[in-house]
């Protein structure tokens, strides 16, 4: 009887070490240094809402640095405008089985809008950045444009670091969800 205690007792010291060191390497892969950039969601409705795009400095300096025309992201977070790039693929895996009225949506969307887009890059010297999704196709599909400056008094070459502000993102997946997330992409004035 003392010996399966025993027993019993060394294996679940065992168990509680081995998910123990799980646990940590989990936690030491969430929070490495992330940054965010603030952007507009469109909305169909007419209004445009806070939102923000979230990843290592590597990877928005690469969905920054003007390469592409268009950029394609996934929800990060089912209660917060939060987004991260979708990295290594030609294209997103996206819900909507409809995928041409997606596409047709964000296109009428964005050819409407562009114009103004451009004005405000235009006036404030600052790239415009927007994210499109569809929403009457479906979801899953999101697509950031990054409009740049065209104006003659626009002529500034800065990093995309400082162009775009990338500001220190301190949360981990589990806390995208959360009121303090909230408080970031919509911070009270």
């Amino acid at each position: 009887m003392k010996n399966s205690r025993t027993i019993i007792g060394a294996l679940s010291f065992i168990l509680l070490v081995t998910f123990g060191c799980k646990k940590e390497k989990e936690a030491k892969l969430d929070t490495k240094e992330q940054f965010s950039v603030a952007m507009q969601k469109s909305s169909f409705k007419g209004e445009n809402e806070n939102a923000i795009v979230v990843g290592s400095k590597s990877e928005l300096e690469a969905l920054f640095s003007g390469k592409k025309d268009r950029v394609f992201l996934k929800k990060a977070s089912e209660k917060n405008n939060l987004f991260r790039p979708v990295v290594g693929t030609t294209g997103p895996v996206v819900d909507p089985e409809p995928i041409d009225f997606c596409w047709e949506e964000i296109n009428t969307y964005y050819n409407e809008h562009i114009q103004s887009w451009q004005a405000i890059a235009n006036e404030t010297c600052k790239p415009y950045v927007t994210c499109i999704t569809c929403p009457n196709s479906g979801g899953g599909l999101y697509v950031m444009y990054a409009i740049q400056p065209k104006g003659k008094n626009c002529l500034i070459y800065e990093q995309a670091s400082i162009m775009y502000n990338f500001t220190p993102f301190n949360f981990t997946v589990n806390q995208y969800d959360t009121e303090a997330v909230s408080s970031v992409i919509n911070p009270k004035r």
